[in-house]
């Protein structure tokens, strides 16, 4: 009787959390939406940071990234391409060069390694080459809309010193590309939007807008490059300096292609070892009121009220992916394989929880970035 009671409670719980953060991401664009009031559009430079491997796969989603930029409608704004890893830098230099480098595109190499995080050497690199003092860091693997400027500056004023925006994956082509895209859309991009509608926001490092001055005062970068989790660590960098983060109400799309499963199990591990360090009750939160913990919860139920434990958690399941799926839908993503995918992420998913639970460090672009410090 009393496991069943609990029971009970932990999946009215979980149906609750489900529900809360849904309608939460939902509204968020409607908290974060611009106004008429009009704003200075002062100049912007956009730092790319990108990896100097040049394989098939990061040559197409590199042009992809800086064509979507330079389309970008913005009056004042200058975009520097910043290259990792200086010894192995040369094809990708002559590369942007050749497609961008008449249209005004700079490209950059890191002198050194000044951190264990890859990508903030070459951030701090970009940062030291900028001519303007609004920067906005840009992932080299995601597409941003024509007005995404506009979108991010409307939000940078008063106490908020930095403004990102949530990512959508799409463009999946094998049914690992849709695992990975039911993790970015059903889950992470539900969780990260619904913070930022209640005040609990946090930094994406697809995208951040940040004003040079107060990054600095805040203590530069390079704090930041400590652990793999430099978007959470940029955030609580700004919000102890007293200033605030905000998401726009423009999400950015990462294409998502074909991936191999290996290298998205790895990827949402070391995102969730980030929320298992950054926001741990978010964390515990993610692991009580997931999915299958509220099947099994449902189905223990479902016997006090002579439902039948199958359809208890069959139920649940099913009303689990529903919810799921119709966010991502309203986001743009919908595809043949979302409900097997989804449940391949339900069945990976406490595994991969557990293994955040106890992981020190993990493998980025090939170096050992600690996760605890």
């Amino acid at each position: 009787m009393v496991a069943r009671v609990f029971a009970l409670v932990i999946w009215s719980l979980s149906l609750a959390w489900l529900g809360g953060t849904t309608v939460c991401a939902l509204l968020q664009p409607l908290r974060r939406r611009i106004g008429n009031s009009g704003f200075d559009r002062q100049p912007i430079t956009v730092v790319v940071p990108t990896c100097a491997v040049n394989s098939p796969r990061s040559v197409q989603e590199r042009r992809r990234t800086l064509a979507s930029l330079l389309d970008v409608i913005y009056p004042d704004y200058e975009i520097v391409v910043c290259i990792d890893r200086a010894n192995r830098s040369e094809s990708v230099l002559n590369d942007v060069e050749a497609l961008f480098g008449t249209r005004g595109v700079r490209t950059t190499i890191a002198e050194q390694e000044v951190s264990p995080n890859p990508k903030i050497d070459a951030m701090q690199t970009g940062l030291r080459q900028a001519r303007n003092e609004l920067i906005l860091f840009c992932d080299d693997d995601v597409s941003v809309n024509r007005m995404h400027l506009d979108h991010l500056m409307f939000h940078l004023k008063g106490t908020i010193q930095l403004v990102s925006a949530a990512a959508f994956g799409v463009g999946a082509k094998n049914l690992w590309g849709h695992l990975e895209c039911s993790f970015m859309n059903g889950q992470f991009a539900r969780l990260h939007l619904a913070g930022d509608c209640i005040g609990f926001s946090g930094a994406l490092g697809k995208t951040v807008l940040i004003r040079r001055a107060e990054l600095e005062s805040a203590g530069g970068l390079l704090p930041a490059g400590a652990d793999c989790c430099e978007d959470a660590a940029l955030t609580r960098i700004i919000k102890k300096a007293g200033g605030h983060v905000v998401l726009s109400d423009l999400p950015v799309r990462q294409p998502i292609g074909e991936l191999r499963l290996l290298d998205v199990l790895r990827r949402h591990r070391r995102w969730l070892s980030c929320r298992r360090k950054y926001v741990p009750l978010l964390f515990v939160a993610e692991g009580l009121f997931s999915a299958v913990v509220a099947a099994i919860a449902g189905s223990v139920a479902a016997e006090e009220y002579s439902v039948g434990w199958l359809q208890g958690g069959v139920g649940t399941l099913a009303f689990w992916c529903l919810v799921d799926t119709l966010f991502a839908t309203r986001h743009g993503y919908v595809a043949w394989a979302t409900p097997l995918a989804w449940f391949i992420r339900e069945l990976a998913f406490i595994p991969l929880w557990f293994s955040a639970l106890f992981a020190r460090t993990v493998t980025w672009y090939g170096r050992p970035v600690p996760v605890s410090t």
